[in-house]
């Protein structure tokens, strides 16, 4: 399992996928989640995925950090795939399903690996602005949802902490049957969320040495600016959007109208 450093965290390195505006990052995402609900075309989520995967080589990030957050949630599939065969879904539905599931999970840690915390909070502020009008706490807003998303990376590797530390003094868990091993979870899970809270405590004091405030407006001045591979990238998702509607019917319904 990597270092807490990189879990879910920002990692710096120069790639082409960095330079992309998180705009685009962000915008990409809530066209992603389009197809993803919508669609049942498993050839189109297949395709995606490869898309993404590309992306993912892009970006230089070492492809151990994008498998320790799919081992860390393997359980949560088996759960899942459990759930499905008692519903009686057939193989393909449920291939599908784990498909859409895949490529949320990887684009969010692809955004996350190659976008810091403040410049993803910056781009969701700016996307939200005409909020503001309403005079709501935006920035508050934001901050709690980033930290929340956060939590959950910061978790699963507190929790491989604490089982390690747990076995070395006997509790068996890297050994044991599944059984075994959900107890040993269930057993840690109070320390391994007092750990998580302190982390994120930690981050949030990291954040006021920088002066972050979720009371006034900021300034990013590490934005990277909107460009040709941004275009290309939010094409690309549109592509994808048109073949939902191309394959769905409703392209021609649109037409008709």
């Amino acid at each position: 399992m990597q270092s807490n450093k990189y879990f879910g965290e920002y990692y710096p390195v120069e790639s082409s996928i960095h330079k992309l505006s998180v705009f685009s990052k962000l915008i990409t995402l809530l066209l992603m989640l389009i197809p993803i609900i919508a669609s049942k075309s498993i050839e189109l989520h297949l395709v995606m995925l490869f898309f993404i995967l590309i992306l993912i080589y892009s970006s230089k990030v070492p492809l151990r950090f994008y498998f320790d957050i799919i081992y860390g949630l393997r359980y949560i599939f088996v759960i899942f795939v459990v759930v499905l065969a008692f519903k009686g879904l057939e193989l393909e539905d449920a291939v599908l399903y784990l498909t859409k599931i895949f490529n949320v999970i990887t684009y969010l840690s692809l955004i996350f690996y190659t976008t810091s915390r403040s410049e993803i909070k910056y781009g969701i502020e700016k996307i939200l602005t005409p909020f503001n009008i309403f005079n709501l706490n935006i920035s508050g807003f934001i901050n709690t949802l980033v930290n929340t998303i956060s939590f959950f990376p910061l978790l699963l590797i507190t929790n491989h902490e604490v089982l390690v530390n747990s076995s070395s003094r006997g509790l068996d868990y890297f050994y044991a049957d599944i059984i075994s091993k959900i107890l040993a979870v269930l057993h840690s899970f109070k320390s391994t969320l007092r750990l998580t809270n302190n982390k994120l405590k930690l981050l949030k004091i990291k954040e006021r040495y920088r002066l972050y405030s979720t009371k006034t407006y900021r300034t990013n001045y590490n934005t990277n600016k909107f460009g040709f591979m941004d275009v290309l990238l939010i094409g690309v998702y549109l592509i994808f959007i048109y073949y939902y509607l191309l394959e769905s019917g409703l392209l021609w319904d649109i037409r008709s109208l």
